[in-house]
Parts: structure tokens; C-alpha cells; sequence
């Protein structure tokens, strides 16, 4: 599954995969990136996915993450992680182009941030002073599985500061609380891998209180509240 919380998976996506002895220790990818190239193996751990080494995010005994190559194929790929211990059996999941979703904060707010990348959060949420969207706001909402850019999405790097922006090639549409959002752009962050930013305007009419947010592209939708 993805961390987004859509069933599936995709190219260029983060994907969670759950189990037991996965890997012996717990670790990030920030120290193993080296030249900006992102690692296939984390402690020993690594994961394919259609026949191709995924870029592994983070390790634990119960979970990995990782992130999918771009040019992962569509339909019916084969899933395997390799450690230690050796290799585990083969696992069949559902590739599709779009997977679009929101990561998420505490009871299930979407990823959001002002326009100076301050958290746009209900106050309270976590053990800091946060301000929420604003109705007539522009935001940033931060994601995963918007689908191929134009320039390409690099394939086992982050994503460069020069080159871009990395535009989506389909337009998502967003919506709060069933409210179309005046859409700006959506793009891969640079200095980040597999990470979309999203940028709408929150509908100057919005009332106080928690709204749901979807996205859609390619026909696949998203909900976050």
C-alpha cells in the first residue's frame, strides 16, 4: 500500500510494505544518499518491484518504504524483498500511472503548507503554534503518485533545483468541502524524490472548520479530511 493511504501502487510512488523480520535494524535513507543518488539497499535491505530495484526509504523490523522507480511497468508486478535472511516469496500487486494522494498529519489532515512553507494546520494538533488555511489562500499541498512531468522525473536521483519545474503532464482537480480549489500548478519539490507539490486556492466562501480535501488524476481520487 502507499502511505497516502490508496490501495496500490505506482511509478515514482512511496510504498509501504508490512511484515515480520523485515530487517534488522531501524534506519533512513539521509545518510546513504550520496551525489544526490538515492540507495536501492538500506542495511541490507532491498526491494524489487516488476523487476526493478526500488529506492529503499526507510527500514524496521516491521516495515519498509520505498520508492518506485519511474519507469516502473503498469498491471501486474511482482514484489520481493531481499535481506539477511535471503528472499522472501513473490507478492503480486496492481501498478496503475496515477496514484494521487496527500500525506497526512494527525487525524487525517492532508500534508499543507502557507506560501513561506509554514505548516497550515489546525492549532493544537501537535505541541506547537500552527495557523490554518485562510479562505481566499493559495496553499501547498504536499503528495505522492501525481503521475510523469515534463522535463522526465529522474530516475534514481532528487529531483535537481535547475532543469525545472518538474510539471505534472495531467492536471489534477482539487476540491474542499465539494468547493472546486482555483487551481495554480502541481510539481515535483525540488531537493526531494517522489514528492509533488500541489498549489490551489482555498474557496474564498469556506466557513471555519475541518473540510474534506480530493484529488484526482487520471480518473483516481483521494480524500483527505
Amino acid at each position: 500500500s502507499n502511505p497516502t493511504g490508496l490501495p496500490g501502487i505506482g511509478p515514482n510512488l512511496y510504498v509501504n510494505i508490512n511484515g515480520t523480520n523485515l530487517s534488522s535494524a531501524t534506519d533512513v535513507w539521509d545518510s546513504f544518499i550520496t551525489d544526490n543518488t538515492l540507495p536501492t539497499q538500506l542495511d541490507g535491505v532491498s526491494v524489487s518491484i516488476g523487476g526493478k530495484a526500488a529506492y529503499v526509504q526507510y527500514v524496521s523490523p516491521t516495515r519498509i518504504q520505498v520508492l518506485t522507480p519511474p519507469d516502473l511497468g503498469l498491471g501486474s508486478v511482482a514484489a520481493q524483498v531481499t535481506n539477511s535472511n535471503g528472499t522472501s516469496a513473490s507478492v503480486s500487486v496492481t501498478s496503475q500511472q496515477f496514484a494521487p494522494g496527500f500525506f497526512e498529519w494527525l487525524n487525517n489532515q492532508p500534508v499543507a503548507t502557507h506560501a513561506d512553507f509554514s505548516d497550515a494546520m489546525k492549532n493544537g494538533t501537535y505541541a506547537l503554534t500552527t495557523v490554518p488555511a485562510k479562505p481566499g489562500e493559495y496553499i501547498i499541498l504536499w503528495g505522492s503518485g501525481f503521475g510523469p512531468t515534463t522535463p522526465p522525473i529522474p530516475n534514481g536521483t532528487l529531483v535537481p533545483s535547475t532543469g525545472g519545474p518538474f510539471y505534472v503532464n495531467t492536471v489534477p482537480t482539487l476540491s474542499l468541502n465539494g468547493q472546486p480549489m482555483t487551481y495554480y500548478a502541481t510539481a515535483l519539490a525540488p531537493g526531494f524524490a517522489g514528492l509533488y507539490q500541489a498549489i490551489a486556492q482555498v474557496p474564498s466562501s469556506t466557513a471555519n472548520g475541518d473540510w474534506p480535501v480530493i484529488a484526482t488524476a487520471g480518473g483516481i481520487s483521494d480524500r483527505k479530511s
